[in-house]
């Protein structure tokens, strides 16, 4: 059982809130055991402006009480269906589809980082979970409907670059989702694991974007629950030290946060506990898990790294790397 102790492998973890306001269970995981970091999402937000600043305040409040360093605060702020900060109470952004369709594309996408850096700067959140830089065809069903910028990997590569240029210059640091590229799952990683079956070599060619998004600063990476087997047979990319960091740290020369996708989500849970995906997680080299939902799962993740780490399961610098990443997008 997880003791209530205070440990920095809190600081390892960002979680989802259950309502508009920071509630006693999560002050309890931020006092109690060092929970430092969070994701907002629309049923967090439902109090419109001035109430979703007074969340992100107390957030502030709450870690600084506690001993702990500034929190970083996400969110999934993409445009068109993905947009948790969207109207009536904040302005519209339009989806990457809409933006390939548009006139004038570059200055287009210079309004939609500068919009979304406005509204998160507006409420003090740091951290945007976008762009997509994954590849889809036009009209594009599934989990990236309307959220890709194209399937030409230099387009996209192109505006990604912009986007992320633009709204950390803004001072709001961009997420690059979700590495390799889950441009051709069929399968719905939310529900299940989907495996690609492309080559090593299309894989390299439909991950340029994320390489030209690598050179231009992006502070964080998000990872996928997918199966590359001609990158590594037997483990998803969350759970992948050869695509974490053999292919993205060491050849593409990554150096920010990465982090995972929701470790609540089938493709995970429905292959083993969440607990032993928190510490393969991070074996696999991820300085950030997100855990979405459930106060139950951030205890039981706790409680495995807790057990990781007091069994050496972890090198003792690995920990202290991860937390100076994450220091540089508070």
């Amino acid at each position: 059982m997880l003791r209530n102790k205070k440990t920095p492998l809190g600081r390892l973890l960002m979680i989802g809130l259950p309502g508009t306001d920071l509630d006693l269970e999560t002050l309890s995981l931020i006092r109690d055991y060092g929970v430092g970091n969070f994701i907002l999402f629309e049923r967090n937000v439902k109090g419109g402006p001035d109430h979703t600043k007074k969340l992100c305040d107390d957030l502030n409040g709450a870690c600084a009480d506690a001993g702990l360093p500034s929190p970083v605060i996400a969110v999934d702020q993409e445009g068109g269906p993905v947009q948790r900060l969207g109207p009536p109470s904040w302005p519209e952004i339009p989806s990457n589809e809409e933006m390939v369709l548009s006139k004038n594309l570059e200055m287009n996408v210079n309004s939609q980082a500068e919009t979304a850096a406005k509204i998160l700067n507006s409420l003090g959140i740091k951290l945007n979970l976008a762009p997509v830089l994954d590849l889809a065809p036009s009209g594009a069903e599934g989990v990236l409907k309307g959220r890709s910028y194209g399937a030409d990997p230099r387009e996209v590569s192109i505006l990604g670059e912009k986007y992320i240029q633009i709204l950390q210059a803004n001072g709001v640091c961009a997420t690059a989702k979700h590495f390799p590229g889950i441009g051709r799952v069929e399968r719905d990683p939310h529900f299940q694991r989907p495996v690609v079956t492309a080559s090593r070599k299309t894989l390299t060619h439909e991950m340029y974007p994320f390489r030209k998004g690598v050179k231009a600063g992006v502070k964080a990476v998000m990872t996928s629950h997918v199966v590359f087997p001609s990158l590594d047979p037997d483990e998803p990319a969350t759970f992948s030290e050869i695509i974490a960091n053999r292919l993205l740290r060491y050849e593409l020369g990554f150096e920010g946060v990465l982090l995972t996708d929701d470790l609540e989500m089938g493709g995970v849970i429905n292959h083993g506990s969440l607990g032993e995906a928190a510490v393969k997680a991070i074996l696999a080299g991820h300085d950030l898990l997100l855990i979405c939902h459930g106060i139950q799962r951030v205890k039981e993740a706790l409680n495995s790294l807790e057990n990781a780490w007091s069994t050496s399961l972890f090198e003792a610098g690995r920990l202290d790397l991860s937390l100076s990443r994450i220091a540089g997008i508070t």
